[in-house]
């Protein structure tokens, strides 16, 4: 392998990894935002805020060992993914409207939106979702973005203070990502010849 293909070869290969590291989050206080619309391709979707940090504090909850899915930031990062339009379609779409469908859930067999439901409705209502096919998949793909959160590099905004690395006992890859080298801005192989 020559030099200039070695080379292209590392810095494609570092793209990639710093990829894995998780993308670029948006830097957004989403405490204080109640709902969120957002187009992904041509459909726009209505996303309560409020509900979806409810139920991905029921999916990763704050406990005496572990931080909770919010307090990592996980919320940040899903709005991230549905934007990001390098993410597979089909997962954004599903991830846009899960929120909405879970609600709706709530509100069929409680009456009430997930707000409005004590801690013990809340947890049957998941755990009743997580019965059907629709919505063992939602839980599942809002699982994974709670993950994937906890494993972020600070540098997105996302896993504040290394919270979900130090509840995994994990270390992040080093060097670690800096304003100029992360995720999306690394993918524009290109300019870094």
């Amino acid at each position: 392998m020559d030099k200039i293909n070695r080379s292209n070869f590392l810095k494609t290969m570092f793209a990639g990894a710093v990829a894995l590291q998780l993308p670029f989050i948006y830097a957004c206080n989403t405490e204080v935002i109640d709902e969120v619309i957002i187009s992904v391709s041509d459909n726009k979707y209505s996303i309560n805020n409020v509900d979806l940090r409810i139920i991905m504090d029921v999916l990763i909850p704050k406990s005496e060992i572990g931080p909770s899915a919010t307090s990592i930031k996980a919320d940040v990062y899903f709005y991230w993914l549905i934007a990001d339009s390098r993410v597979d379609l089909s997962r954004r779409r599903n991830l846009a409207a899960s929120i909405s469908r879970i609600n709706m859930f709530a509100k069929e067999k409680y009456d009430s939106p997930l707000q409005n439901l004590s801690e013990n409705d809340l947890g049957e209502t998941i755990e009743a979702i997580s019965l059907t096919n629709w919505g063992e998949t939602d839980l599942s793909l809002l699982m994974t973005v709670c993950f994937e959160a906890m494993f972020a590099n600070t540098v997105y905004d996302v896993n504040t203070d290394q919270k979900g690395w130090q509840w995994l006992g994990y270390m992040g890859g080093v060097p670690f990502p800096s304003v100029k080298n992360k995720y999306p801005e690394i993918m524009e192989i290109n300019h870094l010849k």
